[in-house]
């Protein structure tokens, strides 16, 4: 059996992502789709607009055969170990083929001359970006000033486009790992992540999110087949933690803070002076935001912040796999996977229990009271 791989977070699931599905089958030839998912809580540093249950049924309504959860702790991540902790997974299965992914550049070759830059560092570009790191750049902006010196404008671009840097890391976590699975590289169709352009039915999963949130109709962006299971799902919306999180920011002593994952250069200070004078957490992520630090990476630490989620966590590889949905063809792939995996496959705390793993058990449980705490924002 063929099997290929797709990393995403299905924010909602819509249809750009069902034709994702569909030409990942037809470029690779696979018999099924496996799916890693984030949980309910995303890599934006935000919570999901729709619990993970409903988010992976869908999933298996559009096209996915079997689709299992990214622990939180890269499910949160920056793109970098958001891809580590993926490609781990997948790679461990034993059973992936392909690993598929969107981008907008849609040349698997530049993005892989890329990647073995960014993976290697060969001394001349390691000089370059400590040069523009130096000079107080971010971190983003002054690799990507380092690649324009080293490999020329063009390539540079493709560096801000948000699905292409995301294929790059996943390529990058390929070469590290040294694995076997084959890289795929499908090229977007209609609208641009993050944009609130609309294409031929097809819009950003942001945009699609800003509907929902809105009470808006959004069917016409998401197939036919998925929404009979979003239609009695509830929206979420991390503003109800609004007051919970500043409460803990204000709290917390700044030794703690400087655990939290991407937590550097006195920044705990700045956090816990923000929070005094913040009403909101969009006034916090303003005051915090610095020339070196995107709103992403705020939200992202704020978040983990009140989480607990430390740069320990973040490093870390996962303990287990956790199984959200499949059907028949996926409950195959289980079968197989559970003789060839490195990791356990789990559904239930049950099964949880029996391994008599105390790391595994503490990991499970966590993740529990993240989703407690998910339950919470409902709007």
């Amino acid at each position: 059996m063929t099997v290929a791989g797709i990393v995403c977070e299905y924010n909602p699931f819509h249809n750009g992502h069902k034709f994702h599905i569909k030409e990942t089958r037809r470029k690779t030839g696979a018999d099924a789709i496996v799916a890693i998912m984030s949980g309910n809580l995303v890599q934006r540093g935000d919570v999901a607009v729709f619990p993970k249950e409903p988010r992976a049924k869908a999933a298996i309504e559009g096209g996915a055969d079997l689709v299992l959860e990214l622990p939180t702790a890269h499910s949160m991540a920056s793109a970098e170990f958001f891809a580590k902790g993926a490609v781990k997974a997948l790679d461990a299965l034993g059973v992936v083929n392909f690993l598929s992914f969107g981008t907008e550049c849609g040349n698997l070759d530049v993005l892989r001359e890329i990647a073995e830059v960014l993976s290697n560092e060969p001394p001349e570009f390691s000089a370059l970006l400590n040069k523009f790191s130096a000079s107080g750049l971010s971190y983003p902006t002054a690799r990507a000033k380092a690649v324009e010196k080293f490999l020329g404008k063009e390539k540079a671009d493709i560096l801000s486009s948000p699905n292409s840097l995301l294929g790059i890391e996943y390529l990058k976590a390929l070469i590290s790992q040294k694995s076997s699975i084959k890289p795929v590289a499908i090229l977007r169709k209609g609208a641009g992540h993050d944009t609130q352009e609309t294409n031929d039915g097809i819009a950003s999963a942001s945009y699609i999110r800003d509907l929902i949130k809105r009470g808006k109709s959004f069917s016409e962006f998401i197939p036919h087949s998925t929404n009979s299971v979003f239609e009695n799902a509830v929206p979420h919306s991390i503003t109800k933690l609004e007051k919970a999180i500043l409460c803990h920011l204000i709290k917390t002593p700044a030794e703690d803070l400087r655990k939290i994952a991407d937590v550097g250069e006195g920044l705990e200070n700045r956090i816990k002076a923000a929070a005094l004078s913040s009403k909101t957490l969009d006034e916090l992520y303003d005051v915090v935001k610095t020339k070196r630090y995107t709103h992403s990476r705020i939200r992202r630490i704020i978040l983990s912040a009140f989480l607990g989620i430390t740069e320990n966590d973040r490093q870390a590889s996962p303990r287990y796999i956790k199984i959200l949905a499949h059907n028949e063809t996926g409950q195959k792939i289980i079968a197989v996977a559970k003789k060839t995996s490195t990791l356990p496959l789990l559904r239930n705390t049950s099964q949880v229990n029996k391994l008599g793993d105390p790391k595994i058990k503490a990991l499970w449980e966590r993740e529990r009271v993240f989703d407690k705490i998910y339950e919470m924002t409902e709007i």
